[in-house]
């Protein structure tokens, strides 16, 4: 009896706080995937669930999202591709997902409905890095019968190449061996299925993201006193060093195999000026295509909100505007290149 009592008091309590956590911080979960959207996935970490459906609402947007069912947020498609269409895998982060907006104000979108005989496939997940966008096409991207894959490197998707362990999930992630070669770390057998039941079991509530926040804020108040060193030696430079450039020489063989043209869709700050065009070079060198994304600074209302660095819907359109503007440029440059060639 007297377990039963306590075991009670545990559940009621807990059932209290979560109630309190809703009723007086309803927006701890503004950041957060809403419930169920995701599913653990052995080989990437995780990825959406195929046919899953959800309102995300925060303080700075109320946004649906469904799911269909490739697994991908994106309308319902077909594998089979009509004469003359040109279709592209896209793959990214929670920016080119669309966080917290409409999928139809999202630039793939937008690109797609204003280009006749193409197609943007938007396969994008929240959380991807350069190496899981990269995983994701070797493994998925050769039944969609694609012309061209383009992988969003951006300053979260290459901070996120160091991490093993990321949003309370395992992940894989590449390493150089002792002889410079590219080499994957998978997660670790079993490593997921810890994961899955606590993320099956908890992806609904409020409780555990309200004391995941306090926690963090209490260590942040506990470092805070040692910035300098200690914090910068915690998080990693952003560069691209020749783990970087294997990655890409992996995804670029694995474009080339399946007669997919790889195109770089790249977004850094003007701080990142000459590690950009240095990337450039290598893509013109290389056969790779580039293309660049300039959106004004957070101060200028880019972003939801004050502490949302996400793509709005203005930035969304922004963002097709200079990517269609780059298309059409290269698309007229290469009837000329093939003419110079032929020479």
């Amino acid at each position: 009896p007297d377990v039963v009592l306590f075991a009670a008091a545990i559940c009621i309590s807990l059932a209290l706080a979560e109630g309190f956590v809703r009723l007086f911080h309803p927006h701890v979960r503004d950041h957060v995937v809403p419930g169920r959207l995701f599913e653990i996935d052995e080989a990437l970490g995780w990825k959406l669930r195929p046919g899953a459906n959800a309102i995300h609402a925060s303080r700075y947007f109320e946004a649906p999202y469904g799911i269909n069912g490739f697994g991908h947020r994106d309308r319902v498609r077909s594998i089979a591709k009509e004469v003359g269409t040109h279709r592209v895998l896209l793959y990214g982060d929670s920016q080119a997902f669309g966080w917290g907006v409409p999928e139809t104000g999202r630039f793939s979108n937008l690109i797609e409905t204003r280009s006749a005989g193409l197609e943007v496939w938007n396969l994008a997940v929240p959380g991807y890095g350069l190496d899981q966008e990269i995983l994701a096409y070797e493994r998925d991207g050769e039944r969609f019968a694609a012309d061209e894959v383009v992988l969003l490197v951006s300053v979260l998707t290459l901070s996120r190449l160091p991490h093993d362990y990321l949003y309370r999930k395992p992940k894989p992630k590449f390493v150089l061996d002792a002889d410079g070669r590219l080499q994957l770390v998978p997660v670790a057998p079993g490593a997921n299925a810890w994961t899955n039941v606590l993320y099956e079991a908890l992806s609904d509530f409020y409780l555990p993201y309200f004391v995941d926040q306090q926690i963090a804020a209490a260590r942040s108040a506990m470092l805070e006193p040692r910035e300098g060193k200690d914090i910068a030696r915690r998080v990693p430079p952003i560069g691209w060093g020749r783990l970087e450039q294997s990655l890409l020489e992996r995804a670029h063989a694995a474009a080339r195999s399946r007669g997919h043209r790889l195109t770089l869709l790249v977004n850094f700050p003007p701080t990142l000026e000459t590690m950009k065009q240095g990337l450039r070079r290598y893509c013109d060198g290389n056969a790779i295509g580039f293309l660049e994304i300039e959106l004004p600074p957070p101060a200028e209302q880019h972003v939801h909100g004050a502490r949302d660095n996400h793509w709005n819907v203005r930035a969304n359109a922004l963002i097709a505007d200079q990517l269609l503007a780059q298309l059409r440029a290269r698309a007229a440059a290469m009837p000329a290149a093939r003419a110079a060639a032929s020479r």
